[in-house]
């Protein structure tokens, strides 16, 4: 192709380039086709199976959540379920230390998993050879590994996803309308506005979308469920417990959302830990915010990481990098201006604050997201911070609270009384077993 645009007329070339792309779209919707057959195909194959191996393909251990899913796969006798642990790649490189991070959390909570990586032989295995699994479940849609544990190697296996977040950005084409997407077999989704946006982009195919609400929080609903301490212990009687998350999309890193304003309030919560002894500030910023101030002239990756540090060391404030729902659970206010996080902290309904970057914010939020932004405070300056800190959490005005249940319930929950987790195993046991 490369060698065509430099020998040919120049008035030829758009004329060019348009038919390598018909071409590329032809060749993609054949084998989309192609895969969805054989899918229906392999569904009759996999029923008669005594045994069926399910993997999950995991990149993180802080967007893990599958957990509830797991466990009830794991008490069927029809199923073998296993976590298959692969390394996040960057520009060829390793990460080695969140690959490690989250090989050391799968096996501290006792589940069955497996390493990618074989230290004697210096090499990263291949996982239809180690398991030859049936069912193959992806915790992140993006092409973040190798190719051979992305979803274009498990083409002739049942695949399925279940978003790690909830869509609520603007941007929804890039969580409907990729390869990715097209090729699963089973997309399990959050609620029925995701439903519709799945299906604005998935027409010319089989329809692959389910409604099985968002299972990252069904631990919650447990009724043996208790959250951990996870606050730092405070010689205070009582402290009020807020959470600060920020987002990544700082300015001039970001990608078209530009939601964070966390270097407008970055000093604030510190001196607020200073002034106020009966509060505590749990740091949760989203994983990408550190790499992205590494890369910002203004912060580079000495002064964020004393930042970050700075977090972790005062008495009253604390850094979280990993699983939060304890975290939540044990709350009493959140102040953000991430995305997901504004309909998985309604699930505790307990105050949250938004922290508007400028007047458009909600605009670059898509509908359902939009829908949420009734139910959250909201705050354009530092005094309304301390106003939401004063009010909505010390004096308990939460006047928004019956309203946020009920968006909750009639919006975001599934409908049937069972949990997303509950909704996506009898799906799965509904048409393989």
């Amino acid at each position: 192709m490369n060698l065509l645009k430099k020998i040919v007329p120049s008035f030829i070339k758009p004329y060019l380039s348009g038919l390598y792309k018909f071409l590329k779209r032809s060749a993609e919707r054949k084998e989309i086709i192609y895969v969805r057959d054989f899918q229906l195909n392999l569904v009759k194959t996999i029923q008669k199976k005594e045994i069926i191996n399910v993997i999950f393909i995991a990149l993180h251990d802080s967007v893990w959540k599958y957990q509830k899913l797991y466990e009830l796969l794991e008490n069927d006798q029809k199923f073998r379920p296993q976590i298959v642990i692969v390394p996040v790649v960057t520009e060829a490189k390793i990460d080695w230390e969140n690959y490690n991070k989250t090989l050391n959390y799968f096996k501290t909570n006792n589940y069955n998993f497996l390493e990618t990586y074989d230290k004697k032989k210096d090499k990263w295995l291949d996982i239809n050879k180690l398991t030859n699994p049936d069912l193959v479940f992806f915790t992140n849609p993006h092409k973040l590994t190798f190719d051979k544990y992305y979803i274009t190697n498990f083409k002739d296996k049942l695949t399925c996803y279940s978003p790690y977040a909830f869509v609520v950005i603007h941007l929804i084409e890039m969580h409907y309308n990729q390869k990715f997407h097209k090729l699963i077999w089973k997309y399990f989704l959050e609620t029925k506005h995701h439903q519709k946006y799945l299906f604005q982009f998935n027409k010319e195919y089989q329809n692959n979308g389910f409604i099985s609400g968002f299972p990252g929080l069904d631990k919650i609903f447990d009724n043996n469920y208790k959250a951990d301490s996870v606050w730092k212990k405070t010689s205070e009687d009582k402290t009020w417990k807020i959470i600060w998350a920020p987002h990544h999309t700082i300015t001039g890193q970001d990608s078209g959302l530009n939601y964070s304003s966390f270097e407008t309030y970055q000093e604030f919560f510190l001196e607020l830990l200073d002034k106020r002894k009966d509060i505590q500030i749990a740091f949760k910023p989203h994983p990408l915010l550190k790499n992205k101030l590494y890369k910002k002239k203004k912060w580079g990756k000495n002064k964020t990481d004393e930042y970050y540090n700075s977090w972790k060391t005062s008495t009253n404030g604390q850094l979280e990098e990993s699983n939060y729902i304890d975290l939540f659970y044990t709350s009493d206010a959140m102040i953000l201006d991430s995305a997901s996080f504004i309909v998985e902290y309604l699930f505790f309904n307990k105050p949250i604050l938004f922290t508007m970057k400028d007047d458009k914010v909600k605009e670059r939020f898509n509908s359902f997201g939009k829908e949420v932004f009734n139910y959250l405070y909201t705050a354009k300056k530092k005094e309304d911070l301390e106003e939401f800190i004063e009010y909505q959490v010390f004096k308990g005005d939460d006047f928004m609270r019956e309203e946020r249940n009920n968006f909750l319930q009639k919006e975001v929950l599934p409908k049937n009384g069972k949990t997303a987790s509950e909704n996506i195993y009898h799906q799965i046991k509904k048409e393989l077993c």
